[in-house]
C-alpha cells in the first residue's frame, strides 16, 4: 500500500512539474478538451513612473510600442512588445498614483538570446543608459545571464541562451 501511495503522489507531483515547465511537453504527453487556444498573451503591471517605465522598456530592451490610451476612466497606458506581438506588456498609471505592490528579486521577466552576439549587444543597450547590472537573488542565475531592475525596481534577465526543456 505504502508503494502505491509514494508512487501515485511521484505521479501527480510529476504532472504538476511538467505543466508548470512546458506547454510544449504537456501538449504532447496531456490531451485535453480543454487545451489552452489564445493567441496572445498581455501582462499588464500599474506603475506610478509610466514615462520612465516605457522609456526603460523602449531605449533598454527595443520593446516597441504597439498601443497607448489616456485618461481612459483615470488610467493612462502604454502596451509594448516584441515584434510578433503575441506577447506584450501593458504599463498602467492611475491618475491618483495609487499605492503599488513593491517587487520581490525574485519577480522577474526574462528575455532569451539564442545567439551570443544579441546576448551581448542587448547588455551593451542596456547599460548604455545608465542602467547596471545587480546580483541575482537565485544562484540559477550568475554565469549564463545579467540581472537589472526598471525604474519601479522590477528585476529583468538577459539571458545568454534559450529554454530548452
Amino acid at each position: 500500500m505504502k508503494r502505491k501511495s509514494i508512487s501515485i503522489i511521484a505521479s501527480v507531483v510529476t504532472w504538476a512539474f511538467v505543466t508548470s515547465c512546458n506547454k510544449h511537453t504537456v501538449l504532447k504527453t496531456f490531451t485535453s478538451k480543454n487545451e489552452m487556444k489564445a493567441v496572445q498573451f498581455r501582462i499588464a503591471r500599474p506603475t506610478n513612473k509610466l514615462g520612465e517605465v516605457v522609456k526603460f522598456y523602449q531605449e533598454a530592451l527595443g520593446l516597441q510600442i504597439l498601443g497607448k490610451f489616456e485618461d481612459h476612466l483615470g488610467y493612462d497606458g502604454v502596451m509594448l512588445g516584441m515584434p510578433d506581438k503575441t506577447y506584450h506588456l501593458e504599463f498602467t498609471q492611475h491618475i491618483d498614483e495609487a499605492p503599488l505592490p513593491k517587487p520581490t528579486k525574485e519577480n522577474l521577466l526574462v528575455f532569451y538570446y539564442d545567439r551570443p552576439d544579441e546576448y551581448e549587444k542587448a547588455n551593451a543597450r542596456i547599460q548604455k543608459i545608465g542602467v547596471v547590472p545587480v546580483e541575482p537573488e537565485n544562484p540559477y542565475w550568475i554565469d549564463k545571464s545579467k540581472t537589472y531592475e526598471d525604474p519601479d525596481g522590477w528585476r529583468i534577465i538577459l539571458y545568454n541562451g534559450v529554454y530548452n526543456p
